[in-house]
């Protein structure tokens, strides 16, 4: 949600803040062991302003969002309380499991995308593949003290230079007569700061860089767009698991009540066919059959296609 004029100076030093931490969970009971939470105890228990929990089970999901769930938590942890312009906290940070070259789906979560990378991860063609780096305004290079100093320093090469060929190639795909030649981060040059939890370097560097990446985005008015855009790709991927659930439940519906003989001309549909083709047919065949569709209380109301 774009933070009203009472919560401005509320980002720079938070009163209200809340910690949303994707913890895997197993694919099988779908329980998890809330790591993430267990190794913040200060924060979780020290303060009354602070809430510390888990983002609802990520069983069975790529990159560990449990996709809409998460959305509408965050929404919900944003949203103004009691009537007042003020949200419920100040900031919110989604913390997420280790993610890789195609997960991306954070960034229609939140607003500004922080990625957190340990020395050593590999060399600077490994940076330029992350496809994570495509939505990521800032990247913190952890661990960047002790006999990890040296390997620090070279990792935050690789990537400040895996940045600036992806920034350069974003600008040269823009139309010649844009005048929009911005980056996930605004259109100012995106940072990559060594930071270290054991002796505190660069964090006071990391906070301030963050708050002027929100501070451009609003600016720009690229926050806003940011909330529409996100608003847009929920409402769609909600629509396509609801298509999903309420195809599969009209094909259980019409195969338990069609004749299982060695005749039947369904017979095998799933399987003989590449499954390209075979979804054609499941597709035609339940067209063919007529949808029924549920209202607002739950009843069929059966329509016939045209």
């Amino acid at each position: 949600m774009e933070p009203s004029d009472t919560a401005q100076d509320s980002w720079q030093t938070p009163e209200r803040l809340a910690v949303v931490c994707v913890d895997p969970s197993s694919v099988l009971q779908g329980g998890s062991i809330l790591g993430d939470k267990t190794r913040m105890p200060t924060l979780a228990a020290a303060h009354d302003r602070v809430l510390v929990r888990p983002a609802p089970s990520s069983a069975g999901t790529l990159g560990g969002l449990a996709g809409q769930r998460t959305y509408d938590t965050m929404q919900l942890l944003g949203h103004a309380a009691g009537g007042t312009k003020r949200p419920l906290f100040d900031v919110i940070f989604l913390e997420t499991v280790g993610l890789g070259q195609s997960e991306v789906e954070i960034a229609q979560c939140v607003n500004v995308v922080l990625l957190c990378i340990p020395p050593g991860g590999g060399d600077a063609l490994q940076g330029v593949k992350k496809g994570i780096l495509e939505v990521t305004h800032v990247v913190a290079i952890t661990k960047a003290d002790g006999s990890l100093q040296a390997a620090a320093q070279s990792t935050a090469a690789d990537y400040q230079g895996a940045l600036q060929f992806r920034d350069g190639v974003e600008q040269s795909l823009q139309p010649p007569d844009s005048s929009s030649h911005e980056n996930c981060a605004g259109g100012a040059p995106r940072r990559v700061i060594l930071t270290s939890a054991e002796t505190g370097q660069g964090l006071a560097d990391l906070w301030q860089t963050l708050c002027h990446v929100r501070r451009q985005q609003l600016e720009s008015g690229q926050w806003r767009q940011q909330e529409r855009t996100q608003q847009e790709y929920w409402m769609w991927k909600s629509f396509h698991t609801l298509v999903q659930k309420h195809v599969m439940e009209q094909y259980q519906s019409t195969s338990t009540q069609e004749p299982q003989d060695e005749e039947s001309p369904h017979k095998n549909t799933l399987v003989a066919p590449p499954p390209r083709v075979a979804a054609a047919q499941l597709l035609r065949q339940l067209l063919q059959s007529g949808i029924r569709s549920r209202d607002d209380n739950g009843n069929e109301n059966p329509s016939q296609p045209p």
